[in-house]
């Protein structure tokens, strides 16, 4: 089924598919984007102020489609105080139309494990063959997908059939964090309703899962809007604008972002990694 959404600036697809916070997208040779999103298919090209999404929802394609891609939410506000503080206006510029999606917690968490020390071809490419091999198939358009696999699924798995994923060491924590969550020892679900610190805690518990990991969980499938992971990127960005580019300690720059930028703090962090990787990357090594 086909579902439009108009008046959605600001908005760039091309930025939310590739910006590093999902890994199940791939851009045709059309231009269109096609997604895996839980158990179902997007097929998704924007025209100017218009998204155009074909699927295979049903019934319930325009309410879920309008939360994943956080539409509801007024970015031209947030857009417009982030460039109050002159400083990164430019990469805030440069960033417009950058979303967060609204992702499922457990596909998150794995797929941020995976992500550590990592470079987003090889994650790409490791979630996928995780999908291919572990999830269920999903047919559309005369094509097959997969959907990213359970919880009880990876937990039943030993680490060198897991390894078979081209996950590495990473297998071990998968899953140990997969028995956890099989287990109810972990509800990933409710953490949405605790406070952004005490949800971190939680999550710091799962193998595997450091700060940046944590902070990246919350941000990307629970809406915790103040978490402000850094990675290298973000490290390097920050140290160049506010620090002329000196070393700092990441606690130390965990507290500088998150006082200096509080429960908009997330979103600024979207713009500064997409902006250092892809603008300021030679400037800034």
């Amino acid at each position: 089924m086909k579902i439009y959404f108009n008046n959605i600036l600001p908005f760039n697809l091309e930025i939310i598919a590739d910006g590093g916070q999902a890994f199940r997208w791939n851009r045709s040779e059309d231009g269109k984007y096609i997604g895996v999103v839980e158990d179902y298919i997007f097929e998704v090209v924007q025209a100017n102020d218009e998204l155009i999404i074909d699927s295979n929802l049903e019934g319930k394609e325009e309410a879920f489609a309008k939360e994943y891609f956080d539409l509801p939410r007024d970015y031209e506000q947030i857009e417009k105080e982030l460039m109050c503080f002159k400083e990164v206006a430019a990469a805030v510029n440069y960033c417009s139309g950058y979303r967060i999606l609204f992702q499922d917690p457990w596909e998150t968490t794995i797929s941020f494990i995976i992500s550590a020390n990592n470079h987003i071809r090889n994650i790409k490419s490791t979630i996928e063959n995780m999908c291919k091999i572990y999830g269920e198939p999903l047919e559309y358009r005369g094509k097959t997908y997969y959907s990213f696999p359970s919880p009880d699924r990876l937990a039943s798995l030993s680490e060198d059939e897991l390894k078979k994923t081209k996950c590495g060491y990473r297998a071990k924590y998968i899953i140990e964090t997969a028995r956890m969550i099989a287990d109810g020892k972990v509800d990933l679900y409710g953490l949405r309703e605790l406070p952004t610190d005490e949800a971190r805690e939680v999550l710091l518990t799962l193998p595997g899962v450091g700060r940046k990991v944590a902070d990246c969980i919350m941000l990307y499938s629970m809406r915790k809007f103040d978490a402000f992971p850094i990675d290298v990127w973000i490290k390097r960005v920050l140290e160049h604008i506010y620090f002329s580019g000196n070393q700092i300690p990441i606690k130390k720059l965990q507290k500088f972002a998150e006082k200096k930028f509080g429960d908009r703090a997330g979103f600024m962090q979207q713009y500064l990694f997409y902006y250092s990787r892809n603008y300021l990357q030679d400037i800034i090594k």
